[in-house]
């Protein structure tokens, strides 16, 4: 898991506080790993588009 909520047990005193049902820690850690593969695809793409953005800026200033 790249990030997440601070485990199961801030998870469930989060949702406590908003007045929610709590979550089954299979369901959240199925939930953590939907998440965490997003979160890699979305940190891909930008480091994909900071590189190409630097070659580009690199490649213009010679």
């Amino acid at each position: 898991m790249i990030d997440g909520l601070g485990g199961a047990v801030k998870v469930k005193k989060f949702l406590s506080a908003l007045d929610m049902k709590e979550l089954h820690p299979e369901n959240l850690k199925l939930m953590e790993n939907r998440a965490g593969e997003f979160i890699e695809a979305v940190a891909k793409e930008s480091a994909k588009d900071a590189g190409q953005e630097k070659m580009a800026s690199e490649a213009s200033s010679l």
